[in-house]
């Protein structure tokens, strides 16, 4: 393989590297914002941190849905879990309440399925921790997208796409400087180039923290970028 070939293949390596990443992160983030204004009844401005939800699902998947809650005061104390989940044009709500000892950690579970799909993509959910006083009232909500598959699970598929996204990226920076394309390329090329080699794994990153604000401005500047790009190598194929 010639060095220009080399080049050319790690270029289109990174192409493909860059779309997968923005459309995987695209779903998680679209899921979460969605979530957002689903419609659940707003309790505080407080974070639940604690909260964990799957990224994905499949069609026929059942998940949980967990959070770790802990005692900090010096006294024993009651903690009530409000959650809702969604159902088609709805939402089930379930109360939990649970006694801990001071320090004491309880990890609180529910099950999500099929049947809490809406949008035929998407599964939503709000947790809200209160009781326990002095402890703060906290609230945070997800969304989980549903991938039109069946058999597997959700997370592993989302592993596996994750893997391939930065196996090409790498691979497609390897070969493109193998292909001498730091010094055949240019400045402006070879900045692009090292540009998206940091904001593919950003990109990913920050979709798998679940902040779908900071999602959002990512995939914009992710997608910006790209178009930018694809304007300028089709008005120089002119």
């Amino acid at each position: 393989m010639t060095a220009r070939m080399k080049r050319k293949a790690g270029v289109a390596l990174l192409v493909l590297s860059v779309v997968l990443s923005v459309v995987l992160a695209g779903m998680m983030v679209w899921a979460n914002t969605e979530a957002v204004y689903y419609g659940f009844p707003h309790m505080t401005n407080n974070h639940l941190t604690a909260l964990h939800c799957p990224h994905f699902m499949v069609w026929d998947e059942v998940a949980t849905v967990s959070a770790k809650i802990k005692n900090t005061t010096d006294h024993p104390a009651t903690v009530g879990v409000k959650s809702w989940v969604s159902v088609p044009l709805a939402w089930e709500l379930e109360t939990t309440y649970h006694k801990l000892q001071p320090g004491e950690r309880w990890i609180w579970v529910r099950q999500v399925g099929p049947e809490n799909r809406e949008l035929r993509h998407f599964v939503f959910v709000s947790v809200y921790v209160f009781g326990g006083y002095p402890m703060p009232e906290r609230q945070s909500m997800c969304g989980i997208y549903v991938l039109p598959l069946k058999g597997m699970r959700g997370e592993v598929v989302m592993w596996v796409a994750i893997v391939l996204v930065l196996a090409l990226l790498v691979g497609g920076l390897a070969l493109w400087r193998r292909g001498e394309g730091a010094a055949r390329s240019g400045i402006v090329a070879t900045r692009i180039i090292h540009f998206f080699a940091v904001m593919v794994p950003l990109t990913l990153g920050v979709a798998l923290w679940m902040n779908w604000t900071l999602g959002v401005v990512v995939l914009v500047v992710d997608v910006l970028m790209v178009v930018i790009v694809g304007l300028s190598f089709v008005m120089h194929m002119e």
